[in-house]
């Protein structure tokens, strides 16, 4: 029985009127803004918006690699060159910092104390099937690690199963491939079968194993077509008989990016160049250097067969499994048409954590381990690493352009270093483009270095500083080097990633682009989280096993990124001015404004940022046109408020829209949301 409203039948019976009319957003004084479309200013850099990658937040195992099988070598518990557990907390070998000579006694770092990390037996009964990990007869002494599986009583068949990174997204009607490599006693005489098991225990796919017992190694290739879907699905090894069994490796994959063998996952990878980036900057990032110099990124350990790969401790509590490696970076930005930037070791661990140092003498080490990196991306195949990377299936060079020297590195040492890697990198490879790290944030005009190509400042701030400082660029010298902004974001005081956070930074940008004859290279930090494994708290782009997932920050950057104007044209203002004493008199402006030409499709383009309160109207006058047509389009990003998020249950929450306008003309009026990021593209004649 539909139960009777009271209030709307005394509402009636009163007279009432019930209105549905939208309440009508309230609206700042109109503003005039002229645009001088004649008025050339600095030419946009092509290479303006790009991506920074970094093994943090499992961006990469567990993110973008395709990878489903975690802990696939069962190296997780190797731990870095004296490096050990106290506590339950992994503490670092103890090497003094190379200004101080002070060794930091308190450093302790996240460590995982599961006897195999991401694998389990079932039943978990050492009466009937026990496991541990050894050494014995590795298949690669790069990996020497492998489990052995004892099987006492198979009354019931024991099952060893692997979590995957917070379960494995399995589909329906795509092809899985298993590759695993195992050895047994001659005395096992059941079989092994591998199943995917659903989280409700249900098989959706298995396949058996060939069983040889010659107590050698066996590379075994299987491939699994699921019969339903689950995303949070397990990989399952069940043995039916008494005996032992050793497995090296174990890997599942499914279907990657552009089919690549040990490729991206799909999804991940699309999302990604989506944003049409300029350059992927890789590997890192603090990982570059380590914790200290015992566990820094070493790239050749990531090249040859995945299953001969170490791995190393990520500094960011976790291990990096090299299976997203150098080799299948370079393919990628292939694949998608961007260029590749390169960062090096200098001989410096961390100074935010050990900072120790290498030698003098032992300088050369780490300058020949980078010149042999530049060659692996771009020598001839006559060369020791050309031919190596021909070797791994690419003859043609990869489109290495930018080699970063040194991550986050300072002072008297590293500047010393910095001439050392750029005299001999610039003198055999003078095309590329050569970074310093710049720590101060553009502070210190004058530096201890005789040359570089550009500086490295990163910003990690509140929204307050972006607001306040969208010309910080303006004054700056020019003429001494370019500027790469190589990390940057708003991540204090907004959640996991809010509006306010989304429209500081778009701000932000607006001074660096109109500063571009200065700033030719910018990108957001940290990329990717596994939403399960949050280390950093505020990231650009979301992944869970089966969805990826955009913060409103993503949809700003894209926007800039696929709203790059040639050039940027003349305004009488690029900070709009509050509407009255009392708002004035506030201390962090709200709206502002960029404007640029974009030549191969005629049009201007003008960026709006209004993280006030209220809806903004100007009224536009361009000048330096014969015509403008009436009909463009708009973009806007908005929200209900600054403290808005998008998230796993709402992605779109915070989500560009795309409307035909049909009013443009020499002069105009639009009137823009409150906080919303929008982007007008007008077509003119000049």
């Amino acid at each position: 029985m539909k139960q009777f409203n009271y209030l709307s039948f005394a509402m009636m019976a009163a007279g009432m009127v019930v209105s549905c009319t939208p309440v009508q957003e309230e609206e700042s004084t109109p503003v005039a803004i002229t645009i001088n479309v004649a008025e050339r200013g600095a030419d946009v850099s092509p290479s303006m918006y790009g991506v920074f990658f970094e093994e943090i937040n499992h961006a990469g195992d567990g993110g973008l690699y395709a990878e489903l099988v975690q802990n696939r070598s069962f190296e997780e518990c190797e731990m870095p060159e004296g490096y050990y557990v106290e506590n339950g907390r992994l503490k670092p070998a103890p090497v003094p910092n190379h200004e101080t000579g002070r060794v930091n006694e308190n450093a302790n770092f996240h460590w995982n104390n599961e006897p195999v990390r991401a694998w389990s037996l079932k039943p978990n009964d050492e009466s009937v099937a026990t496991m541990r990990l050894t050494k014995d007869k590795p298949m690669f002494e790069t990996a020497p690690n492998n489990l052995e599986v004892n099987i006492i009583n198979a009354k019931k068949p024991v099952q060893l199963i692997n979590e995957g990174y917070w379960g494995m997204n399995i589909e329906k009607g795509k092809l899985y491939a298993l590759r695993i490599i195992l050895r047994t006693n001659e005395d096992y005489e059941g079989n092994i079968t591998a199943k995917l098991i659903s989280k409700k225990g249900k098989v959706i796919g298995e396949t058996g194993l060939i069983i040889r017992k010659t107590g050698e190694w066996e590379d075994e290739l299987k491939v699994i077509e699921p019969t339903e879907s689950d995303n949070e699905a397990q990989l399952v090894l069940e043995f039916d008989a008494p005996g032992k069994v050793w497995l090296d490796y174990v890997s599942l994959f499914p279907p990657t990016f552009y089919e690549r063998y040990n490729g991206m996952r799909e999804d991940v990878a699309r999302y990604l160049a989506a944003l049409k980036p300029a350059f992927f900057r890789w590997p890192g990032g603090c990982v570059v250097e380590g914790i200290s110099l015992a566990n820094r990124f070493e790239w050749k350990k990531t090249l040859g067969d995945p299953a001969s790969r170490p791995g190393e401790y990520s500094t960011w509590g976790y291990r990096c499994s090299y299976g997203m490696g150098y080799h299948e970076v370079l393919q990628y930005c292939e694949d998608i048409k961007t260029d590749m930037m390169f960062v090096c070791n200098v001989g410096m661990g961390c100074q935010y954590r050990m900072g120790d140092a290498c030698t003098e003498e032992e300088i050369d080490i780490y300058l020949d381990d980078c010149m042999d990196a530049i060659e692996y991306a771009l020598g001839d195949v006559n060369t020791e690493w050309g031919l190596q990377r021909a070797k791994n299936g690419h003859t043609d060079p990869f489109p290495l352009k930018y080699v970063e020297i040194g991550n986050e590195n300072w002072g008297t040492e590293y500047d010393k270093r910095f001439d050392i890697f750029y005299k001999a990198i610039k003198e055999k490879y003078p095309e590329l483009i050569l970074i310093y790290n710049d720590m101060t944030g553009l502070k210190n005009e004058d530096r201890a270095i005789e040359k570089t190509d550009m500086i490295d400042p990163h910003w990690y701030v509140t929204p307050e500083f972006f607001y306040n400082n969208t010309t910080l660029f303006d004054n700056k010298v020019r003429g001494k080097w370019d500027v790469y902004v190589g990390e940057y974001a708003c991540n204090q005081g907004v959640g996991g990633g809010n509006m306010n956070a989304a429209l500081a930074e778009a701000a932000f940008i607006s001074g660096m682009e109109r500063n571009s004859d200065l700033v030719k290279m910018t990108s957001y930090a940290p990329l990717f989280e596994n939403v399960n494994n949050r280390e950093w708290s505020t990231n650009l782009i979301w992944i869970d096993t089966d969805q990826v997932m955009g913060r409103s920050s993503y949809h700003v950057q894209k926007m800039y990124s696929r709203n790059r104007p040639t050039y940027n044209v003349g305004s009488s203002t690029y900070i709009i001015a509050s509407d009255s004493i009392e708002e004035a008199s506030q201390e962090t402006p709200q709206k502002f404004l960029a404007t640029g030409y974009d030549e191969k499709k005629g049009e201007v383009i003008i960026k709006f940022v209004n993280a006030s309160d209220k809806a903004q109207t100007v009224d536009f006058t361009l000048e330096g046109v014969t015509n403008v047509l009436p009909e463009g389009k708009t973009i806007t990003l908005k929200a209900n408020s600054l403290e808005e998020e998008n998230s796993m249950e709402e992605p779109k929450k915070i989500y560009p829209q795309n409307e035909l306008f049909t009013e443009f003309g020499k002069t105009f009026a639009y009137k823009f949301p409150k906080y919303s990021f929008t982007i007008l593209r007008v077509k003119v004649e000049k």
